[in-house]
Order: structure tokens, then C-alpha cells, then sequence
């Protein structure tokens, strides 16, 4: 289901135009990565553990990754969030 509000707009003739908008949920979530590399290969680069699959089965979910953002603590300790939406009344 669908879940639409309306807006009211005016073209160049003055004529009344009603616009669909969309709903939009959002939401944010800790991306929990593990970076490693092979240290005896140089030309090898990092891997991320699980962020791909657990963007995969977000998506499968109806929602689609807008950004991401690192987040430092003044302790050191760092951290990603992931920010996602998706159409309202998807489910």
C-alpha cells in the first residue's frame, strides 16, 4: 500500500495542479565492521566483513542506503552509522 499526501501547485496558466508526494521512513543503524588485510601481501586491499550482507538484507527490506557518517569519541573509540529510508507502508 501506497501512502501518498497531496500538495496543491500552480502551473504557468494559473490552473490548479494537485502533486502526489511521497512518505518517506527513515532509519539509523551502527555499521558493525571488522577491516582487515593480509599483511604479507602489499597489493592486497582491506576487507570488510558483513556490511555487504547486512546492507543486502536491508535492501531486501525496501530500504536504500542514503549515507554514512563516521563518528569519533574524544576517548578514541569510532564507529559508523548508516542512514536509510524507505517508502512508507513498505514492509
Amino acid at each position: 500500500m501506497k501512502t501518498k499526501t497531496t500538495a496543491n501547485c500552480y502551473n504557468n496558466t494559473h490552473k490548479k495542479v494537485i502533486l502526489e508526494l511521497t512518505k518517506w521512513e527513515y532509519m539509523v543503524v551502527p555499521i558493525k565492521t571488522r577491516v582487515h588485510s593480509n599483511h604479507f601481501e602489499r597489493s592486497s586491499k582491506p576487507v570488510i566483513d558483513n556490511v555487504q550482507n547486512d546492507l543486502n538484507s536491508l535492501g531486501k527490506e525496501g530500504w536504500e542506503l542514503v549515507s554514512v557518517q563516521d563518528i569519533s569519541f574524544q576517548e578514541g573509540r569510532r564507529f559508523t552509522v548508516a542512514y536509510l529510508k524507505r517508502q512508507k507502508g513498505i514492509e
